[in-house]
């Protein structure tokens, strides 16, 4: 019998709840003789699977086997070295964890009364949470301690500097001044209000009314001479207007045109790629693998496919090419109604040239009525006289009131400098208020600062008490087996490990013998918890001294020298 017809079947009978079950799985391989071919060919493998010597489909085989036990459990009841080894340390954490039930921090401080003023501080807030809302704080008090002897330093400072100022003699000051100020400002309106200055500018406004009058009653004259005529530079106005327009529609007429165009060029692109692609034939009769020719139902099912999508890239094109040509016949008709509109222009800029001409030709020369411009001349040279009378008038009052404004103008200045004595009061009031408010808020931040250290202080050390307690629990469950589940690190905060040791060796510093019974230890202990005991098999079993012991069927796998070539199987109850 030829290798390729050997059939591997490997089964079980497990006992369940005290009924015994038989599973068997058998495995062959499967050849073929192709048409036209001697020569057998490799076409795969394929398994049957019986439950009970019952035939069944693969998942009903595996169902069956969930059933019994999951395959992550399986794993973990069958290998002495898969749950210290090769399980990750995060995921032996949880199981460890689920094997405890691990009570919550809350029910962990609530055991000792060490912990009674965390448990009350963190209120509803989680244990993490409510060491971030604590550290958070810290930094918001540290900021206020570190920045307090700054702010101290620039309020004390303040109170230094203006401590010697007189402020009450700043304040009599003042109202001196403010009285001297008030009179002084009479006396310049006094010399405002001065009865022969305002009729002397009353002579000059009534002397410029008259020349207003004058010169209204010529403009008049002037208007009667032109009336009627038509106004030239609204013409040219309108005539610059409509060359503005004129030229943005030759601009969109231009721009209309290149649309045109561009339509064109991508009407006979379609055209063009519409022939391409009608020409397109199917090619694809042949398998890309093998090279061989495709069955007929798939050959049928592949060209459909192509001649669809061959009509569906001829439709959009189409569809293209119709959007290109309504999108050009409205250019066209754009082009034909901006044409229309350019002479339409053109003849109204005509029309108004003619206008202007005519307007030129027509044009009159207005004259002023007779015996204008010496009554003007008249009118101002009196004008002129007046003003001089009233500026010699003003430069003696002028000077009266230059000595006035500067005795004002030093006043003003020791009135200001006497309010910012007097403003400096307040500032002094408030540094002194700012210190006292300082101090008081530097008080409070330290106190609330040792609260909060001390508290951060209790979190370590329930953090320490934590980690004794769960590893205290959870290797209580085991004989032989501990775990690390935390470790101390140098900045004094705990990383969260899960470590196999056994007599304070690491598992991967253990020999053989006692990695195997460390295993055993630990299946023990998950077969109690996940209420199954599944077949145990032990490899390398000679390197055992005293093996564990072990609630279930164990399968020992010893290397023996005088056994050769051959499996020999003993059998211990």
């Amino acid at each position: 019998m030829a290798d390729s017809d050997a059939i591997t079947s490997v089964e079980a009978a497990l006992q369940v709840a005290g009924e015994v079950i038989t599973l068997k799985r058998t495995y062959r391989e499967v050849w073929s003789t192709k048409r036209g071919s001697t020569k057998e060919t490799y076409d795969g493998n394929t398994s049957e699977y019986f439950v009970d010597g019952v035939p069944c489909k693969k998942y009903a085989f595996d169902d069956k086997i969930k059933a019994l036990v999951p395959e992550d459990v399986f794993r973990l009841l069958t290998s002495v070295g898969y749950f210290p080894d090769v399980l990750p340390w995060q995921k032996r954490r949880a199981v460890l964890f689920d094997m405890t039930g691990t009570l919550t921090d809350r029910e962990i401080m609530a055991k000792d009364p060490t912990f009674a003023p965390l448990l009350e501080g963190m209120g509803k807030l989680t244990l993490e949470d409510y060491k971030k809302k604590l550290t958070s704080e810290k930094k918001g008090f540290t900021g206020v301690k570190n920045e307090t002897p700054a702010r101290l330093n620039e309020c004390q400072k303040t109170v230094r500097d203006l401590t010697g100022l007189d402020f009450a003699a700043a304040k009599a000051e003042a109202a001196t001044l403010e009285e001297q100020r008030g009179q002084l400002s009479a006396q310049l309106i006094a010399l405002e209000h001065n009865g022969a200055v305002d009729a002397k500018r009353l002579e000059i406004r009534e002397a410029q009314l008259e020349l207003d009058k004058l010169t209204a009653e010529n403009n008049a004259f002037r208007a009667q001479q032109t009336a009627g005529a038509v106004n030239v530079g609204d013409l040219r106005r309108q005539l610059e207007g409509e060359k503005s327009r004129l030229s943005a529609t030759q601009t969109l007429l231009e721009g209309a045109r290149r649309s045109i165009a561009g339509h064109d060029r991508s009407i006979e692109e379609s055209r063009s790629h519409w022939i391409t692609v009608n020409g397109e034939a199917f090619t694809g009769g042949t398998c890309p693998t093998c090279g061989q020719t495709l069955p007929f139902e798939q050959l049928k099912a592949a060209t459909e496919t192509f001649e669809a999508q061959k009509r569906q890239r001829l439709k959009e094109i189409e569809d293209n090419a119709a959007m290109q040509k309504e999108s050009r016949a409205a250019a066209e008709s754009r082009i034909q109604s901006l044409q229309a509109e350019i002479t339409d222009r053109e003849n109204r800029i005509k029309e108004l040239e003619s206008q202007i001409q005519a307007a030129n030709a027509a044009r009159v020369t207005p004259v002023d009525m007779e015996g204008y411009a010496d009554q003007a001349a008249t009118i101002r040279a009196r004008i002129q006289r007046l003003e001089g009378d009233l500026q010699a008038m003003n430069k003696d009052a002028a000077q009266v009131k230059a000595g006035l404004r500067s005795e004002l103008e030093t006043i003003e200045a020791q009135i200001k400098h006497a309010q910012e004595v007097i403003a400096k009061e307040g500032v002094l009031q408030y540094a002194r208020q700012r210190i006292e408010e300082i101090q008081t808020d530097a008080n409070n931040a330290a106190a609330a600062l040792e609260a909060i250290e001390q508290m951060l202080y209790l979190i370590e050390e329930y953090a320490r008490h934590k980690a004794r307690f769960v590893e205290e629990g959870v290797n209580s469950l085991f004989r032989v087996a501990r775990f690390r589940l935390f470790r101390e690190q140098a900045n004094g905060g705990l990383e969260e490990r899960c470590d196999v040791v056994c007599g304070g060796v690491p598992y991967l510093g253990l020999n053989n013998g006692a990695k195997i019974n460390v295993g055993i230890d630990i299946i023990n202990t998950l077969s109690r918890h996940f209420g199954v005991a599944v077949p145990l098999f032990v490899d390398n079993a000679e390197s055992v001294t005293r093996l564990e012991y072990a609630d279930t069927q164990v399968i020992r796998l010893v290397v023996s020298e005088s056994d050769t070539g051959k499996l020999r199987c003993e059998y211990e109850n």
